[in-house]
């Protein structure tokens, strides 16, 4: 048998967008671990919610205090001096990660809506990894309690639409790396078409010396995707056409890191 290891795709430059929850930590992870494969610099993105300021400056604005359980008059100035106390735990927390796998690393804050600045910035990077809610209409990438494990595996979803070759390389980067199982989501209207199709994809892998294991989604519908991400317990899913992605959104309830590649 081949082995041969698979070609790295072109990953100079990885965007994480963070945020101080759990999930974030996943994602973190995952960006951390494609950085140090591929050599690329890691870059972490803070984004301060401008929906939220502008809420927070409301008269009538309450926050709840989880100490007393009593509400109090929200601020401006308090929500501020929290993100930058978020804002540092996280810059600490990236170059921490950075520093132990020997990876070129930045950090950087902006403010505004968070599905507008990761799409803004992400156009400077080769690859984007999710790691907090990304606005009303897309949170793609990790629940609270999500965490990559060695049992976890990894999902790559393969499309006609796209060239299946990157995605496929990322995903067995990250098995490899974490020792997990690839598994291919393969959409297709028959049964037919989805037995052509994993064939087809499970020969290109056998050039790489690996091996999957496919799962057929009768649709490509955010229903049908996300069903099969929590049936699988995914520890990680790859997605190709990130500007797509990023547009369309439905994924609010992928409980992973979602890594995105061109």
């Amino acid at each position: 048998m081949s082995t041969a290891t698979p070609e790295r795709p072109a990953g100079g430059r990885i965007l994480v967008a963070l945020d101080a929850s759990p999930r974030s930590l996943a994602a973190l992870s995952t960006a951390s671990a494609l950085a140090a494969e591929l050599d690329a610099e890691l870059a972490g993105l803070f984004v301060e919610d401008s929906n939220l300021h502008r809420l927070f400056a409301l008269p009538f604005a309450r926050e709840l205090c989880l100490l007393s359980g009593e509400l109090r008059p929200s601020s401006q100035a308090e929500i501020e001096r929290t993100w930058r106390r978020e804002a540092e735990i996280l810059q600490r927390r990236l170059a921490a990660a950075a520093e132990q796998l020997q990876v070129r690393w930045s950090f950087q804050v902006a403010r505004g809506r968070m599905a507008t600045e990761v799409s803004l910035h992400a156009q400077g990077f080769d690859l984007v990894v999710l790691g907090r809610q990304a606005g009303s209409s897309f949170m793609a990438v990790v629940q609270a309690t999500a965490r990559t494990r060695h049992a976890d595996p990894v999902l790559v979803l393969i499309e006609e639409s796209t060239h299946a070759g990157p995605s496929l390389d990322l995903g067995l980067l990250l098995a490899r790396r974490s020792g997990a199982e690839l598994v291919l989501l393969i959409p297709a209207p028959d049964e037919a078409a989805y037995r052509a199709a994993c064939s087809e994809t499970l020969a290109e892998l056998k050039t790489r010396g690996a091996a999957a294991r496919c799962v057929w989604l009768p649709g490509l519908e955010s229903g049908q995707l996300i069903r099969a991400v929590r049936r699988e317990a995914a520890g990680c899913l790859v997605l190709a056409d990130r500007d797509r992605v990023l547009r369309q959104g439905g994924l609010d309830d992928i409980a992973c890191p979602i890594v995105l590649s061109r």
